[in-house]
C-alpha cells in the first residue's frame, strides 16, 4: 500500500497528515442504495473493491464465510441479508463477482449480491483484519449497525406516524366544519368530536377511551393508537368529511349526527373482519416518543453521511488490491 496516500503518513513524517474537513460522504456511504420502497442496501461488487479485494476468487471465501456465520446467527438470515442478484446490463463491472458460493460454479459470469448494512457488517468481520480498509469497515458497519438497530423503525411504527400526521390534518378541517355550522366553545367542539368516538367505540368519549388505555388525564388518546385504530379514526375523519360537504350540513344537531354515523359505519366494517376498535391494543410508544426517535435516527444519518466517516482513508477503493497476503 502506498504510503503516500492521502490521510495516511508518508516516509519520514512522524504524524498524519491533517485530512480535508470538507463535508462530503463517507466512503461506505458514497456506495450505499436505496430501492423504489426506500430501503437501504451494498452490492457485493462495490464491497469489494472498497476492501482492498481485486482478485474475484479471495472475496468470494470472504462472501462464503459471512454467510455461514449468518446461517448459524439465524436459519433465516442469508435470505433476508444476501440476495443474489444478476448482472443488471451488458458491459457491468461486476463480472465474476459473486457467483453463488454454495456451489463451485466459477464459470458463471455477472452474479452478485444485495448486501444489508448487518450483512455488510459480517463481511467485514470476515474480511481480512490486517487490509486498513477492513479494519476501517470493522469500526464504521459495528458501530453504525449497532446503533441503527436500536433505533430501527419498524412498517408499524412508519404507518403509525403516517397515519396519525393525516388525523391532525383531518381533525383541523372537521373543526373548521364544526365551527362553519355553529360550534363556538370547547364544550361544542368536545361534543362534536365525541359523537365520531362514541359512534366508533361503541358510545366511547374521548375520556372513556383515555381511562380504558390508562393514560395520564392530559394525554392525547390519539398518541397512543397503533397503526390499524388510527387508520381506523382517519377513515372515520375522511368519511365525515365527506359527508359534511356532500350532503350540505349546515346546523350543528346535523354535523354531530353525520360525524357519528360516520364512525358507526367504520366500526360496522371492523366488526366484519373480525376487529373490535375498543380491543386493539395500546402501544408502548407515544406519538411523540417515534417523532423523537426519528429526530435521532436522522440526525444520525446525517453523521454518518458527512461526519466523522467522511474522512476515512478507504475513500478511492483502490488501496492496497491484494498485494497483502490473506488468511485463507
Amino acid at each position: 500500500m502506498s504510503d503516500n496516500r492521502e490521510g495516511t503518513p508518508a516516509r519520514g513524517q512522524t504524524g498524519p497528515a491533517a485530512p480535508s474537513l470538507s463535508p462530503q460522504l463517507s466512503a461506505f456511504e458514497r456506495i450505499r442504495h436505496r430501492d423504489t420502497d426506500g430501503h437501504e442496501y451494498w452490492l457485493a461488487r462495490e464491497l469489494a473493491k472498497l476492501l482492498g479485494y481485486s482478485k474475484r476468487e479471495n472475496f468470494e471465501r470472504v462472501i462464503a464465510e459471512a454467510m455461514s456465520v449468518c446461517a448459524r446467527e439465524d436459519p433465516q438470515g442469508i435470505a433476508l441479508n444476501f440476495e443474489r442478484i444478476e448482472k443488471e446490463r451488458a458491459g457491468d463491472t461486476g463480472e465474476g463477482i459473486l457467483p453463488d458460493s454454495r456451489k463451485n460454479v466459477r464459470g458463471r459470469k455477472g452474479a452478485n449480491y444485495r448486501l444489508t448494512r448487518h450483512a455488510c457488517y459480517i463481511v467485514a468481520e470476515s474480511a481480512d483484519g490486517r487490509k486498513e480498509e477492513v479494519a476501517w469497515a470493522k469500526i464504521y458497519f459495528a458501530l453504525t449497525t449497532e446503533r441503527y438497530e436500536l433505533l430501527a423503525q419498524t412498517e408499524e411504527e412508519r404507518l403509525r406516524i403516517e397515519q396519525r400526521q393525516k388525523i391532525l390534518l383531518q381533525n383541523t378541517e372537521l373543526a373548521m366544519r364544526a365551527r362553519a355550522v355553529g360550534a363556538l366553545t370547547p364544550q361544542q367542539f368536545a361534543r362534536f368530536f365525541n359523537e365520531g368516538y362514541m359512534g366508533l367505540y361503541d358510545g366511547e368519549t374521548a375520556e372513556d377511551i383515555r381511562v380504558r388505555k390508562g393514560l395520564a388525564p392530559k394525554a392525547d388518546i390519539l398518541d397512543w393508537m397503533g397503526s390499524l385504530e388510527s387508520a381506523a379514526n382517519a377513515l372515520k375523519g375522511a368519511l365525515a368529511l365527506h359527508h359534511l360537504e356532500s350532503r350540505g350540513v349546515s346546523t350543528l344537531p346535523e354535523a354531530h349526527q353525520t360525524h357519528r354515523k360516520a364512525g358507526e359505519d367504520v366500526r360496522g366494517f371492523l366488526i366484519s373482519q373480525g376487529v373490535y376498535p375498543e380491543q386493539l391494543p395500546t402501544p408502548r410508544k407515544s406519538y411523540q416518543q417515534l417523532l423523537k426517535e426519528q429526530a435521532v435516527r436522522e440526525r444520525l444519518a446525517a453523521e454518518d453521511r458527512s461526519g466523522l466517516w467522511s474522512l476515512l482513508p478507504a475513500g478511492d477503493g483502490n488501496g492496497g488490491g491484494d498485494d497483502t497476503p490473506e488468511s485463507e
